[in-house]
């Protein structure tokens, strides 16, 4: 169940569709809705709900009532398209920002154009401040986020926190080999690339095609990742057929394993709580977390919870980093090696433009270290807590004082192979000189002070 995902503790692929929008924008409208407003923006004489139920008495009987509900939406928006633009070329609609010149030489669709513009804007609803500040936490989490919304919503809820996601329009990044880390696919199109908007019965038709991309794309995370669903109905024709390209992609044993890792969030008005329960589409022969709720201010909270160390953001500005230091910098010469945290991107990023040679080394926590000093040295020494890299410690060892500095350093000697240490001459030099002059434990004993003798007798 949910607390399963948290505790799993990966960072989810999120699907966020139009009931997103609709709860945090002002007059956002239902597909239905808008179709509604543009039928009588071309002047249609016949009843909007009539030419519906026209296009639908003419579908395969053996359709559901909701396949039957989407193709007659595609075909109603074909023709709402084609009206739109006769009466653009006819001057009978004038659109701000679009010529009939401009749109006939660069195969603009009036239509699309007006989609655009009409998403291009947007005012929140009042009330809702609270749980957008959860819903921006909740999507700096997502590892892969995947829209069908045309608005801009979720990449100015990132940029609100500086976190600036990869993003892919249409089937773009499906092909190509990406980072799989704070991407946003944006698949049904965005409101700055008209053209790329699908609504019709044809852009649907090239959408179905390729969907399938979508899938492998997603199927490549899914054994890392929780997959959330946000924004559409268990009924949803973009729900329904993800689910059924992953059930169809998918060997049977892996749709058993995954039915607690994909989650379908549905609104139920007015209930507080998140229940949850498990659930199975039988036609899909797949499984899947189902969650009601109205507080999806607590939903996104308890994800927040996931936790990798790093977010999705800063996994990517590494990723992308060091992919540029392998591609560019790493061919000019010699690589310098350092270590870097996350506060520190922006200086690498920055050394990197300036075409300083070096190269990012990431480990376990544990070798997050700095360069010791005497206290940390031996509490690590003496203490056997082996959190200093042995290559680092003999370095401290060589470089501590003179060569009559009784640093000891002879137990990391022991427990490694010190040829693989790659150590440099000079260092190996300095560690035989101490070894020599140090000579024997009554030898170093003679040669401390008689107050420092003392204390080791007491002792």
């Amino acid at each position: 169940m949910l607390q399963d995902i948290i505790d799993d503790n990966s960072y989810p692929v999120v699907f966020i569709g139009s009931g997103i929008s609709k709860r945090y924008l002002k007059d956002f409208p239902t597909w239905e809705e808008l179709l509604k407003e543009y039928w009588t923006a071309i002047g249609e004489d016949n009843n909007f709900y009539s030419y519906l139920r026209d296009v639908k008495t003419t579908l395969d009987k053996s359709l559901t009532n909701e396949e039957k509900d989407f193709i007659a939406s595609t075909k109603i928006a074909s023709y709402i398209d084609g009206k739109f633009e006769g009466l653009f070329y006819k001057e009978k609609i004038i659109l701000d920002g679009l010529t009939i010149d401009e749109a006939y030489k660069n195969h603009v669709s009036p239509f699309k154009y007006d989609l655009s513009q009409k998403f291009k804007t947007y005012e929140f609803i009042d009330g809702m401040e609270e749980e957008l500040k959860s819903y921006k936490k909740f999507l700096s989490k997502a590892r892969v986020i995947v829209t069908t919304n045309y608005d801009m919503l979720t990449e100015n809820l990132l940029g609100e926190l500086n976190a600036k996601p990869k993003i892919y329009i249409g089937q773009n990044g499906f092909f190509d080999r990406t980072l799989d880390w704070a991407e946003l696919y944006k698949i049904h199109g965005d409101v700055n690339y008209p053209d790329s908007i699908i609504i019709n019965e044809n852009d649907y038709k090239r959408y179905d095609s390729n969907s399938v991309l979508i899938s492998a794309k997603i199927l490549s995370t899914l054994l890392e990742s929780p997959i959330i669903f946000l924004g559409y109905s268990l009924t949803d024709r973009n729900v329904r057929k993800l689910l059924t390209d992953f059930s169809s992609q998918l060997p049977k044993e892996d749709i058993r394993k995954s039915s607690n890792r994909i989650v379908i969030v549905e609104y139920l008005k007015n209930e507080s709580d998140l229940i949850e329960q498990m659930s199975r589409d039988e036609a899909l022969d797949i499984g899947y977390i189902h969650i009601s709720t109205d507080n999806y201010g607590k939903l996104y909270e308890e994800i927040s919870k996931i936790n990798e160390g790093l977010t999705p953001y800063e996994v990517l500005r590494y990723q992308s980093a060091i992919k540029e230091i392998v591609l560019a910098a790493g061919t000019k010469g010699a690589l310098d090696a350092v270590l870097v945290s996350p506060n520190q991107l922006n200086d690498l990023e920055e050394q990197i433009a300036a075409g300083k040679p070096i190269v990012v080394a990431l480990g376990n926590k544990k070798y997050m270290f700095v360069y010791p000093d005497i206290v940390s040295y031996l509490k690590d020494y003496l203490f056997e807590e082996n959190d200093i890299l042995p290559s680092i410690a003999l370095k401290f060892a060589a470089k501590d004082g003179n060569k009559l500095t009784k640093t000891p350093f002879s137990r990391y000697l022991k427990e490694n192979d010190v040829l693989s240490l790659n150590l440099d001459d000079e260092l190996i030099i300095k560690l035989n000189n101490k070894i020599s002059n140090m000579g024997s434990l009554n030898a170093v004993l003679d040669s401390l002070t008689n107050s420092i003798k003392n204390i080791t007798s007491v002792a």
